[in-house]
Formats: C-alpha cells, structure tokens, sequence
C-alpha cells in the first residue's frame, strides 16, 4: 500500500535524523540508560512508597499484593504484546539489521543491534506501561492522599524515565521512531486495562475498603 511506503519512508528519514554518533561519552551514556538493570533502584524505590502507602491501610497488605500483581501483569502483558505477538506478525527489520536498506548509515553501540524484528518496541511497551500504571495509580486513589504534595515531581521522574529508555532504542540503532510510537501505544492500552478493568474490579472483589474522604 502507497501509505505504508509512505510511512516506512518518513520514520526512516526521522531515524537517520535522531540517530547520530556523539562519540563514546554519549555511546556509552545511552547504551546504560537501555541497560536492563540501569532503574532498578526506581523499581524498587516505586514499591517501597507503595508499600509504606498500603501497609497501614488494608488487612495482610492485600492491597499491596494486588498492586504488586497488577505490576507484574502490566509488564507481562506489555512485553508479550509487543515481542511475543506484534514484532513477529509485522517482521519489520530493525534499523539496525542489514536488510532494513538503511543499516550503513546507522550509528551502531558496541555492536549491539538487537533482535532481527523491531514493531514494536517492547522497551517503550514496557517503560510508558508502567509508568502510566502508576501515574494512573496515584492520580485516581484516594489511598494515595498523602502522596499528593510530591505527585509533580513523581509523575515528571516517570515520564523522563519511559521518555529517556524510549530515546536511547533510537540512538542505538535499534528502533524506528515508528516501533517507539507503537510501543507507546500498547503500553497506554495495557495500563488503562489494568488499572480500569482489572485493578478496579479486584479491589471491589477483595473488599479493599474505601479510603475516609475526611
């Protein structure tokens, strides 16, 4: 179809724009904000405030343990979705890949080129997912009350998050910035069914009462 060529062509104008070599200081700036466990400390720091929010609120942390589970699943389903399901139904080449037409003019890192298939990107499927579950978590729960002078700075410290992991898949080579939009997509359809239809409903399920408006 003439719009999917069309498209295919734009997004590779837009990578061969946003992907260039900034040298080793930035190669290797980029390669450990892609890192796997580079936000670990976030990770753990996030439930650690979940945690502290939910212990004294609900009977044996069940409220705790069904976030930690919805957690889990947004990941789950983000990572399928995106790896699992979609790269191998569209088997677009990455960039990076030879038979992408445009891999000579990419700027490769430490020779890291990622899976041959690159729609969609599950690093931005991931990283906006959860950080939209959270977002959506601490803006629309009362039991969150106490958070809500610190809110601003949270929200902002998630979306550089997803937004930096989305940027370095495309300075390494590794993704259009049509596989960073399609991870995006996914990702905000996983957490609104996470946090509308699933979290919502267990929560009505477990009888997790709700938080005193005084």
């Amino acid at each position: 179809m003439e719009w999917i060529e069309y498209l295919d062509a734009l997004d590779k104008q837009l990578i061969l724009a946003l992907n260039y070599d900034g040298g080793p200081l930035q190669d290797q700036l980029w390669y450990f904000v892609a890192g796997r466990f580079t936000w670990s400390p976030l990770y753990c720091f996030l439930l650690w405030l979940l945690y502290r929010q939910c212990r004294p609120l609900s009977i044996n942390g069940r409220h705790f343990v069904l976030i930690l589970l919805v957690t889990v699943l947004v990941v789950v389903l983000s990572d399928q979705i995106a790896s699992g399901l979609i790269k191998h139904w569209v088997e677009r080449p990455r960039p990076s890949r030879a038979d992408s037409g445009i891999s000579d003019f990419i700027h490769i890192v430490n020779n890291y080129r990622g899976g041959h298939y690159g729609f969609v990107s599950s690093h931005a499927s991931n990283t906006w997912g959860i950080a939209l579950w959270f977002i959506l978590l601490w803006q629309k729960s009362g039991r969150f009350r106490p958070l809500r002078n610190g809110m601003g700075t949270l929200f902002a410290v998630l979306i550089v998050y997803a937004m930096l992991n989305c940027y370095s898949r495309i300075y390494l080579g590794v993704h259009y910035p049509g596989d960073i939009l399609g991870g995006l997509i996914v990702g905000t359809a996983v957490a609104i069914f996470c946090y509308y239809l699933v979290y919502r409903n267990a929560k009505k399920w477990l009888k997790i009462d709700k938080p005193s408006t005084t």
